[in-house]
């Protein structure tokens, strides 16, 4: 048991096994005098602990977006880690195109709201909530809303009153809001 080591998922970059360390996350042939392989994910990231499933989506969707990482003076926010084709791991909060005004839409802490809310001279409303009726948005359900104008799945959603029933999202005709579809 004391040589054991934690297999979290498949190096992107050169298909070896991608290990636990005590430090966050090493592809194996990333060790020694002239390593192979150039992956290294720190197991904190924006003063949060990165857990293994975590680490094995990223792996293997090269994108994963998550709650709780912290700035320097500990204000919580969400983002997007990207795996970069060279290995690193960097922050995004774009997650897709602005359907009304082509702006940026960014994932916050409530909702995914257009980059250009606050332009005075452009101001745009448009607003797509993390929690719709019981279901919290992934950031591939908010890109097809905002470039199909529809989600391709029907999804779980719950009434007020505790039932289940299922339905698409989608713009608006006016695009300012998300409906049931």
């Amino acid at each position: 048991m004391e040589n054991e080591t934690k297999i979290v998922g498949r190096c992107p970059l050169c298909g070896g096994k991608v290990v636990k360390t005590c430090k966050g996350y090493r592809c194996e042939n990333n060790t020694g005098e002239a390593p192979k392989c150039g992956l290294f994910i720190n197991g904190v990231i924006g003063n949060r602990k990165m857990a293994d499933h975590e680490i094995a989506e990223l792996l293997s969707q090269r994108r994963i977006m998550l709650d709780g990482f912290a700035s320097k003076e500990w204000k919580s926010f969400p983002t997007v880690l990207v795996l970069n084709a060279d290995g690193s791991v960097s922050m995004e909060s774009r997650v897709a195109v602005c359907p009304r005004c082509g702006g940026e839409i960014r994932v916050g802490t409530k909702a995914f709201n257009c980059s250009n809310y606050r332009q005075e001279d452009a101001k745009c409303e448009f607003v797509i909530w993390r929690n719709i009726c019981g279901h919290l948005l992934t950031e591939k359900e908010v890109h097809e809303i905002c470039e199909n104008g529809i989600t391709t799945e029907e999804i779980e959603l719950y009434g007020d009153d505790g039932h289940i029933y299922r339905k698409r999202l989608g713009l608006s005709p006016d695009k300012l809001k998300v409906i049931k579809v």
